[in-house]
C-alpha cells in the first residue's frame, strides 16, 4: 500500500506560472496600471478591500473581464469567482485543472496540494502538470473518501480527489489492491490499475500443479448442508490450490452453488499449532472461510475469511490455529451470506483457493536460540525482553525472520550506546581465542582507500590492538560472519595509521568473512579495524593465530636496536595513555609498562 504521510513536507510559497495566453490577454487599462494594481500580495482566490492580486498575469485577466476589481471596490466575491473560473495555472484555481489529472499548465486546482507536490518537483508548478506530478499528488495529497459503487462517486476510469469509483466490482477489486484508491483519492494510479483488473472474462491464475474441483458445473455433489443436502466435501490438501467453480443456479431450483472442502492442518514442529491463512480469487465477487470441521459449522464460527472478484489474488489475515481437522467453504455474493447471481459455466464463474500453511507458532522470545544481533531465517531471539521490543516495533521479526532489519531494530532499542571500542583511541586488546564484536551502534571513524581493500569500504568500524611478542607471519581473522566483512590491520598511531593489510571476502572463510596475514615484529602494536561493508553489521568474531617463534623476552625493546634505553623510554612516554607503548596487554601505556620498562633496562638478553 502506498504511503500518503510525506505530504506534510511543504515549501515556502513560490513564483507560480500563468500560462502564456494569459499574459496575452488585451488590457483594458495601462501597463503601468497594470503593474502597480496587481503587485498586491493578496491572493487572487480570497477576498480582500484592494484592488488587484498577487499573480500579474491573473489579476490583468480578471481586470480585462471586470476592471472594478482594480478600482476603487476592492477585490470582491465576483473578482474570485471571475479568477476562479479563467485563470488557468493559479494555484487553487479550478480553471487549472484537477490535480489528478495531467494538463499542460502548471499547478492544479488545489493550492496546498501544489505546494506539497512542487516540494518534490517545481517543474509541476513552473512548467506543466504532468503525469509525473499526477502521480506525485496520489501520494501528498489529501482526499475524501469514498464508498464503492455510489453513483457521485466519479468514473473508474478518470482520476478523481474524492475515493472510491461507481462501478462496485471494479471498485471493490482496486482497492483491494490498493486501499488509499478508496481511504484518500482515485488517483492516476488507480485508474492504471482499474484499466488492468476491471476488464471482462478474467479467469483466475491457477498454480502449476493445482487440483481441481471434482463436482461439475451444474451439479451440487459437495456441499453437505449449506444450500443442498447430502453432498461429501472434497478433500483438499495444505499448501496446495484448488481451481474450481461457483457453478450456474440448478434449473430446477434458485439455490446458489456453495463449495465446501475438508482439510487436515499438518503440525510438522510439534508444537500443537499451526500459522494458516487463506489466499483466493474468484471471477465473480466470492468468499472463501475456513470453519471448524464440525457438520455446517456457522458462518459465525468462521476462524478466516477473505473475499475476491475481478480475478484478485486476495489473501486472509494469518492465525495460528490448532492443527488438525477443518473446513474450507467457498460462496458467492458477499461473506457470510450464500448468493452470487445465475451464471453460465464459463470462465465468468471460477476461483481458485489455496489454504496456507507454516509452522512455528510458539513464542519466538521464549524459544528461540540465538543472538538478538545475529540475522538469521528464524524468528525471534535469546533476549526476551530485546526481542518483544524489537517485535513491537516490527511484527515480521517474530512473524517471519530475524534479519538485517531487526539487528539494527535491535541495537536501537537494546543498546544503550556505541560499542567500548567504537573509536580507535579505545581498541580493545585482542587476546587468543574467538572475540566478540558488535558494530551496530558503532561509527565509522576513519575513511578507506577502497583499493587497499580489494575495492571494498567500511560502513561501520569498532577497533582492537595486538603487541606482537611474535617474529613472523601471524593471521587475523573474522570468518563466518553472517553479514559481509571487512578487515584490516594498520601500524602507527589512531591519529596517523598506515594501512599494513586489508581484506574483504577471503577465500574459504565462509563466504563474507575476511582474512589478512602479515609479518610481525616483536614488540609492534597493530591496529586492528573490522566492521561491515554494508549496512549496520551486528555481532561476530575475530580471532588471532600464529606459529611464528615467540619472541626474546625484550618486549621493553621498542625501537629494536638490541636494549632497553632513553630512546624506548621516550617512546613509551609518547604513547602515554594510548595503545602505543603497551608492554603488558592491557591495551593502554600507563604506569605499568613504565615499571615493566625500567626493569628491562640495559642490553637485551
Amino acid at each position: 500500500m502506498r504511503s500518503r504521510s510525506w505530504f506534510q513536507t511543504l515549501l515556502p510559497s513560490q513564483t507560480l506560472g500563468i500560462v502564456g495566453s494569459l499574459v496575452a490577454a488585451a488590457l483594458a487599462f495601462s501597463p503601468e496600471a497594470s503593474a502597480q494594481i496587481c503587485n498586491s500580495t493578496a491572493s487572487c482566490l480570497a477576498i480582500h478591500p484592494t484592488p488587484g492580486c498577487n499573480s500579474l498575469a491573473c489579476c490583468t485577466l480578471v481586470c480585462e473581464l471586470d476592471p472594478t476589481c482594480c478600482g476603487v471596490g476592492g477585490w470582491d466575491a465576483a473578482c474570485v469567482l471571475v479568477a476562479n473560473q479563467n485563470c488557468v495555472g493559479y494555484p487553487g484555481a479550478t480553471a487549472s485543472g484537477s490535480c489528478f489529472s495531467p494538463h499542460k499548465n502548471p499547478n492544479c486546482d488545489n493550492a496546498a496540494c501544489c505546494t506539497a507536490v512542487c516540494a518534490f518537483d517545481p517543474f509541476c508548478c513552473s512548467e506543466s502538470w504532468d503525469f509525473t506530478c499526477t502521480q506525485y499528488a496520489g501520494f501528498a495529497c489529501p482526499g475524501t473518501p469514498g464508498v464503492c459503487g455510489t453513483p457521485t462517486a466519479g468514473s473508474c476510469f478518470s482520476p478523481h480527489a474524492s475515493g472510491a469509483c461507481d462501478d462496485l466490482s471494479c471498485c471493490n477489486a482496486v482497492c483491494t489492491v490498493d486501499p488509499s484508491c478508496c481511504s484518500v483519492a482515485w488517483d492516476a494510479l488507480c485508474v492504471i490499475a482499474a484499466e488492468q483488473i476491471c476488464q471482462p472474462g478474467c479467469e483466475p491464475v491457477a498454480d502449476a500443479n493445482a487440483e481441481t474441483e471434482t463436482e461439475d458445473c451444474n451439479t451440487r455433489s459437495n456441499d453437505p448442508c449449506y444450500v443442498a443436502t447430502g453432498g461429501t466435501p472434497q478433500t483438499m490438501s495444505a499448501n496446495l490450490q484448488i481451481k474450481g467453480t461457483l457453478g450456474a443456479f440448478v434449473p430446477t431450483s434458485a439455490q446458489p452453488d456453495v463449495d465446501v472442502y475438508a482439510i487436515t492442518i499438518p503440525d510438522t514442529d510439534g508444537d500443537g499449532l499451526a500459522k494458516v491463512s487463506l489466499a483466493f480469487a474468484s471471477s465473480p465477487k466470492a468468499w472463501a472461510a475456513l470453519v471448524p470441521a464440525q457438520a455446517c459449522a456457522p458462518m459465525s464460527s468462521a476462524i478466516l475469511q477473505v473475499t475476491s472478484e475481478l480475478c484478485i489474488d486476495a489473501q486472509s489475515a494469518v492465525s495460528c490455529i490448532p492443527a488438525g481437522n477443518y473446513r474450507v467453504v467457498v460462496g458467492g455474493g458477499t461473506f457470510p451470506q450464500f448468493g452470487g447471481g445465475a451464471i453460465n459455466c464459463s470462465i465468468a464463474n471460477r476461483y481458485t483457493v489455496r489454504v496456507d500453511v507454516t509452522q512455528a507458532c510458539g513464542n519466538p522470545c521464549a524459544t528461540s536460540t540465538g543472538s538478538c544481533f545475529v540475522g538469521r531465517s528464524g524468528r525471534g531471539c535469546a533476549n526476551a525482553t530485546c526481542c518483544a521490543s524489537v517485535c513491537a516495533a516490527d511484527s515480521f521479526c517474530c512473524d517471519q525472520a530475524w534479519d538485517a532489519s531487526c539487528v539494527e531494530l535491535a541495537g536501537n532499542l537494546c543498546l544503550s550506546g556505541p560499542p567500548a571500542n567504537d573509536r580507535c583511541a579505545n581498541a580493545i586488546n585482542l587476546a587468543p581465542g574467538p572475540q566478540l564484536f558488535n558494530t551496530v551502534r558503532a561509527a565509522l571513524e576513519i575513511g578507506q582507500n577502497a583499493s587497499a581493500c580489494g575495492g571494498a569500504n567500511f560502513t561501520r568500524d569498532v577497533w582492537f590492538s595486538w603487541t606482537s611478542d611474535r617474529q613472523g607471519t601471524v593471521e587475523i581473522s573474522a570468518c563466518d560472519p553472517w553479514f559481509d566483512t571487512v578487515l584490516a590491520v594498520y601500524t602507527g598511531s589512531c591519529t596517523a595509521p598506515a594501512i599494513l593489510a586489508c581484506n574483504d571476502n577471503a577465500p574459504f572463510c565462509g563466504g563474507l568473512g575476511s582474512r589478512v596475514n602479515f609479518t610481525a615484529t616483536c614488540g609492534t602494536t597493530y591496529l586492528i579495524r573490522v566492521g561491515p561493508r554494508l549496512g549496520a553489521g551486528g555481532e561476530a568474531t575475530i580471532s588471532i593465530s600464529t606459529s611464528a617463534p615467540v619472541c626474546q623476552n625484550c618486549t621493553a625493546d621498542i625501537d629494536r636496536d638490541g636494549q632497553v634505553g632513553a630512546p624506548d623510554l621516550a617512546a613509551l612516554l609518547n604513547g602515554w595513555g594510548t595503545a602505543v607503548g603497551d608492554l603488558n596487554g592491557s591495551g593502554t601505556t600507563d604506569a605499568q609498562d613504565l615499571a615493566v620498562l625500567l626493569s628491562a633496562w640495559g642490553p637485551c638478553p
